[in-house]
């Protein structure tokens, strides 16, 4: 079978790529709205594209109602986003926080995520995270109606001193084991693996 994506649907391009190229990292990514609320959301369309200055690229779908994603809003308008990589303690939540709430209600407050404040130039992070960047928005690319991508480059790195070393030659527990399908694959595999 080849699929041409000339001819194919948003939607059969979309699950395509979200199902072959895997595992994706996801990044739990914090903003904050015009009036204050800090949104919390995850994206597994994310991925680095430039390691000096490091630079990330986040996608954008819009939101069932045909509007854009409230993170998309909010780095447009304060141009900023603190981004956390997810490790396995968090799936429940970092799920949880997908769903499509109001603009002016936070997932955090909505399902009892603590933040914490760790640089107070950029939005909180959930309490516990052990690895986030901090971003400014470098561009954004109109690529399609239905899809929008930003270029975000990160200005800081907060990993915290519980794993941190000095050379850098670290792996977080059950950091970089966290994808898009990553988990469901291993616990097929071997069932007694719940890392």
């Amino acid at each position: 079978m080849i699929v041409d994506f000339g001819f194919s649907s948003a939607l059969a391009n979309y699950r395509l790529l979200s199902n072959t190229i895997t595992p994706r990292p996801i990044a739990w990514v914090s903003s904050i709205n015009s009036n204050g609320v800090v949104n919390l959301a995850p994206f597994s369309f994310f991925g680095v594209v430039n390691s000096t200055p490091p630079i990330f690229s986040l996608c954008f779908s819009l939101k069932s109602d045909g509007t854009p994603k409230d993170t998309l809003q909010n780095l447009r308008d304060t141009k900023r986003v603190s981004v956390s990589l997810v490790m396995v303690d968090w799936l429940e939540k970092v799920e949880q926080s997908a769903s499509e709430i109001e603009p002016n209600r936070s997932e955090a407050s909505a399902f009892g995520i603590e933040l914490e404040s760790v640089d107070c130039a950029y939005p909180p992070l959930p309490k516990g995270v052990k690895v986030a960047y901090f971003c400014d928005l470098r561009e954004i690319l109109n690529l399609s109606v239905a899809n929008t991508t930003a270029l975000i480059e990160a200005k800081k790195c907060f990993v915290d001193d519980e794993i941190y070393k000095d050379d850098l030659r670290f792996l977080p527990p059950h950091l970089g084991r966290v994808g898009k399908y990553y988990l469901q694959a291993k616990e097929v595999i071997d069932p007694k693996i719940k890392e």
